[in-house]
């Protein structure tokens, strides 16, 4: 039997069913379908650092059961966490695992409306339930876990009384009721030194790549990343802090670390920290490091860090080489100084420039432009299908961008510069040029190795595009 809290009645936050107290809690999050595209496994880190937070916080009576999905039926979840009948279900939200967690949530309460029911990750966000294929899932999550979720949901676990107008007082969610979305003020980003680590606590299955974090936020606010609506980072992670999960990493057999932060180089504090840590733990020397770096700001001090990498990996997010095209999702880039840390990076490590396919204010004729003059750099090339993230383009675009989106996959359809058929076509040229050039095509990007001598068009060709 529930055994929640009874709802006065005499407020708006009382339209919910009275919420459970309990803490039988269950976590779940899903890997996204193997793509070829895709790098090796990776850990779900945002419900790992979930996990992590709550059985270090040694809450009375806490009994949790962690569900880290490779696959899944709405139907078959359904019914197993209907068995294990939990009173607080935290789904970690991203594109592809969306869907399935909002039939999930609707079977769930259709079932018993006193479990409470916590959306998190990227997706979960207002204007990704206010899609029209999600509109009946608005009605049952009750809450979202906006941007970051270890101390907010720790503050759910721990309330006695969970109803609508007791978690109000929660910063950094947001609820549904009364027909409109109700936020509480957004939470200030927290210290990662004093968040428990995964690693540490042993957590994390073993092998393939850790999951590394040494800031949070992000300096610039590019409207087509998600980064671009958190504050710039304040705090960041201590070299003896670093230092003890890369030991904690290397027990776990990983083969590298991807480092999640919005790049290597936009916080120099942060950096200083990690190459500290990195030089006095070994961590590096023979394994890889996935990054991206911003390259208007590489240093003498990034070359040589990457050079003591065994195996660095490189992305460097251009999206565009045309500044009007980058003006539209306030970016720019200085492209001599671009070539001059190109040719520094490419000759420290595997570099590949990421470009965008599909971004308002571009056009096919462009992007195309883009395409063949990224193909005359020696390294690799990733381009991107541009999607209407909840937290960016869906909430940040000006109503000139006409963006026509799938409201499910979230990839962009049409939008100023760009035709249904214009983006159709050249999804098609990108489908033709990896098949034709070893490259390989994922659900929502394309990838090119280095270029073949045969690959490149001549410099008059592409100037001529």
């Amino acid at each position: 039997m529930p055994d929640g809290s009874t709802s006065t009645g005499n407020t708006p936050h009382a339209m919910r069913a009275s919420k459970r107290s309990g803490r039988r809690v269950a976590l779940i999050a899903m890997y996204p379908i193997p793509d070829p595209a895709m790098p090796e496994l990776i850990s779900n880190h945002g419900l790992r650092m979930i996990e992590a937070t709550l059985r270090a916080a040694s809450i009375d009576g806490l009994d949790l059961h962690v569900y880290d999905l490779h696959d899944a039926s709405a139907d078959a979840l359904t019914e197993e966490l209907v068995q294990l009948d939990p009173d607080v279900i935290g789904f970690s939200t991203y594109l592809w695992s969306f869907p399935l967690f909002a039939e999930v949530a609707v079977q769930l309460h259709r079932d018993d409306l006193s479990r409470l029911i916590v959306f998190g990750g990227p997706s979960a966000r207002p204007s990704m339930l206010d899609q029209l294929p999600f509109r009946e899932a608005r009605d049952v999550v009750d809450v979202l876990v906006v941007n970051e979720g270890e101390l907010t949901f720790l503050e759910i676990v721990q309330a006695t009384n969970r109803d609508s107008e007791s978690l109000s007082k929660i910063h950094g969610i947001a609820q549904w009721y009364d027909d409109r979305w109700h936020e509480t003020p957004t939470r200030p980003l927290a210290d990662l030194n004093l968040l428990p680590s995964p690693y540490v606590m042993n957590l994390v299955p073993h092998g393939g790549l850790g999951v590394l974090q040494t800031y949070r936020g992000c300096p610039y606010t590019c409207s087509f990343c998600e980064w671009g609506t958190m504050e710039s980072p304040k705090r960041v992670r201590t070299a003896e802090h670093l230092a003890e999960e890369f030991e904690a990493m290397a027990h776990a057999q990983v083969t590298g670390a991807l480092l999640v932060d919005a790049g290597l180089n936009l916080n120099g504090r942060a950096f200083d920290q990690l190459e500290i840590a990195a030089e006095r733990t070994g961590f590096f020397h023979n394994r890889k490091l996935i990054c991206e770096v911003y390259p208007a700001k590489v240093t003498d001090q990034h070359i040589r860090f990457l050079s003591s990498v065994g195996n660095p990996l490189v992305g460097v997010g251009l999206q565009s080489f045309d500044n009007e095209v980058l003006a539209h999702v306030e970016r720019s880039f200085d492209e001599q100084r671009f070539e001059d840390n190109m040719a520094r990076l490419t000759n420290v490590s595997r570099v590949a420039i990421e470009i965008i396919m599909g971004l308002p204010g571009d056009s096919p004729e462009q992007f195309r432009r883009s395409f063949h003059r990224a193909r005359t750099f020696p390294c690799a090339l990733r381009v991107y299908h541009c999607c209407v993230l909840p937290s960016a383009l869906m909430v940040r675009s000006p109503a000139e961008h006409a963006l026509d989106y799938d409201p499910v996959t979230l990839k962009m359809r049409s939008c100023l510069g760009w035709s249904r058929e214009a983006m159709l076509s050249e999804c098609e040229f990108l489908n033709q040029q990896a098949q034709s050039n070893h490259g390989q095509i994922g659900d929502y990007f394309w990838v090119f190795s280095v270029p073949q001598a045969t690959d490149t068009p001549p410099q008059s060709k592409v100037a001529n595009l």
